[in-house]
């Protein structure tokens, strides 16, 4: 039972310090973090603007590599089609294969 009140007569000593000294403690925390706080708040700054850049990049790449396989998607297709053209047979009337295929 000894453990248990010094437990609880230390917390209602904590208790205490902190009703009497609780702004106190809290300012000279503020003050003693104030720097580290400062430069935790810059090197999170950096980080976005780094992502952002990066991001960006990636966003351009993205639209490049779009831009080229919807170009190379259209190439494709118009060597198929120009494929198909020149292997279908004539039509049974005699009429010519299109495109002067021959």
């Amino acid at each position: 039972m000894r453990t248990s009140g010094a437990f609880f007569l230390g917390a209602i000593a904590g208790a205490a310090a902190v009703w009497v000294w609780g702004r106190d403690m809290e300012e000279y925390v503020e003050d003693k973090t104030r720097g580290l706080r400062t430069k935790a708040a810059e090197g999170v700054r950096a980080v976005e603007e780094k992502a952002g850049r990066v991001l960006d990049r990636g966003g351009d790449a993205l639209r490049r590599a779009d831009d080229f396989l919807q170009g190379t998607k259209e190439h494709v297709s118009d060597a198929l089609r120009a494929g198909q053209e020149a292997i279908r047979p004539a039509s049974a009337t005699g009429d010519a294969r299109p495109h002067g295929g021959g």
